[in-house]
């Protein structure tokens, strides 16, 4: 628990000085269950016509790992205004442990991510919720020290309850794979969580 607890604080300490690159949009958010915990901060420059999307983010869990990443992308509407899609980059670095042995990874992968936001509705199916969508990919040339291959994916329901605040509902997926002498290492990861997220 102390784990998790210290964490947590430098996620509040480290993401709050952010607000200053978010001049028009930000925002961060905070996400956990009974085994991990997990935080993200995200920004749009802006004086752009694309959207360009930073942000960061840092995950913790009891099943012995723990992750940080930056990521970049680009963000636009497509067919329908509440439809957004993104595509960018996600680099990750960090240490996961199976068998009692230490991995340590370092990787930059393809991001791509997708939005429905139906606010953004024009009639009567105006409503307070967002859909998202997450997928990341580092093949093996773009793995780096134990890493072999990295993937994650996440989905997640936003629901509006204020202005600036939603709560969160979403399911996350990874897969690790190491390559050590004794040959390649697999370390999965499945979770559902709940959060929250302040908007700016």
């Amino acid at each position: 628990m102390s784990n998790k607890l210290t964490v947590f604080i430098l996620i509040i300490f480290f993401v709050f000085p952010g607000f200053a690159f978010g001049e028009e949009t930000a925002g961060i958010e905070v996400n956990v269950n009974s085994s991990d915990v997990e935080g993200k901060f995200e920004f749009r420059l802006p004086r752009y016509e694309t959207n360009i999307i930073g942000g960061a983010g840092v995950l913790y869990s009891d099943d012995n790992f723990l992750i940080s990443n930056l990521n970049i992308s680009l963000k636009d509407q497509v067919f329908v205004r509440p439809l957004s899609i993104g595509i960018g980059f996600k680099g990750g670095f960090g240490t996961a442990e199976k068998y009692n042995i230490d991995y340590d990874m370092a990787t930059i992968g393809f991001l791509f991510t997708g939005e429905y936001d139906f606010r953004k509705h024009e009639d009567r199916l105006k409503i307070p919720i967002s859909l998202n969508s997450t997928f990341s990919i580092a093949p093996e040339p773009l793995c780096f020290i134990d890493a072999k291959q990295y993937f994650d994916f996440s989905f997640t329901v936003y629901a509006y309850v204020l202005k600036n605040v939603s709560i969160l509902a979403g399911y996350r997926h990874l897969d690790f794979r190491f390559e050590k002498i004794t040959g390649t290492i697999t370390k999965t990861d499945e979770a559902l969580f709940l959060g929250c997220k302040l908007h700016f």
